[in-house]
């Protein structure tokens, strides 16, 4: 994250994910966020600024970190943001009996290189789903491990879940040659994918997009998460 710039997206996970914000919604329109792992908060700073009027929700389970992120780099003027500190599905769970409509739920937990399976199964998100709009895109960030079979897996949770499905990668991390992330985007409604990939095309890697057919062979024999399953 560049602190003169929240802008500046330099990592490329945060450019995936802002790109497809930014290709799959109407530019400038305020939306309502719920993220689901704080990070460095660049995904926030930039949603902020870019959607002046957005409102966002942070939970994070480690207080220490986001203390330590706020201290050091504070937020841009006008970015509206509440945070919540704690388990992110208890925190889903509680907010569903009083609270609703995100346009954008981010989904970046990490224990390790993969998301704790209790936040990647069908089972929690259709619990988030208590708390999103209609046409809410939900987002999923993944770490690419051997033979992707997580990322495959959260993709089949993530068709399972939504009609419409999209994923953003470097092509060296989907070909299994490279280190990186794959991030897909879910929705009742149509993503516009080539869209979300030129978006997102601008660092020093290219930017391939997986949809429709060719994300059907991206998920090829992965199965749906499920809370029931094997702990994985």
């Amino acid at each position: 994250m560049n602190p003169l710039d929240p802008l500046d997206l330099q990592l490329e996970y945060v450019r995936l994910a802002a790109g497809i914000v930014d290709g799959c919604v109407a530019p400038r329109r305020p939306l309502r966020v719920l993220h689901l792992g704080g990070g460095a908060l660049s995904l926030p700073r930039y949603v902020g600024v870019m959607r002046p009027g957005s409102t966002q929700h942070v939970v994070e389970l480690h207080q220490d970190l986001l203390d330590f992120v706020l201290d050091a780099l504070p937020l841009p003027q006008g970015v509206e943001l509440t945070v919540e500190f704690g388990d992110a599905r208890e925190a889903v769970e509680r907010a569903a009996r009083a609270d609703g409509g995100y346009d954008v739920a981010i989904i970046d937990v990490f224990s390790g290189a993969l998301a704790p399976r209790h936040l990647s199964t069908l089972e929690f998100l259709q619990q988030l789903d208590l708390l999103l709009a209609p046409d809410a895109i939900v987002i999923a960030n993944t770490l690419a491990t051997r033979d992707l079979a997580f990322s495959r897996e959260v993709a089949a949770t993530l068709a399972e879940f939504r009609p419409n499905v999209i994923a953003l990668a470097f092509p060296g991390v989907i070909e299994g040659a490279s280190l990186g992330n794959v991030v897909l985007a879910a929705s009742a409604a149509p993503l516009d994918g080539e869209r979300a990939r030129a978006a997102a095309d601008h660092g020093p890697r290219p930017i391939a997009l997986l949809d429709g057919a060719a994300l059907d062979a991206f998920i090829a024999d992965a199965s749906a998460r499920h809370d029931a399953d094997p702990t994985g």
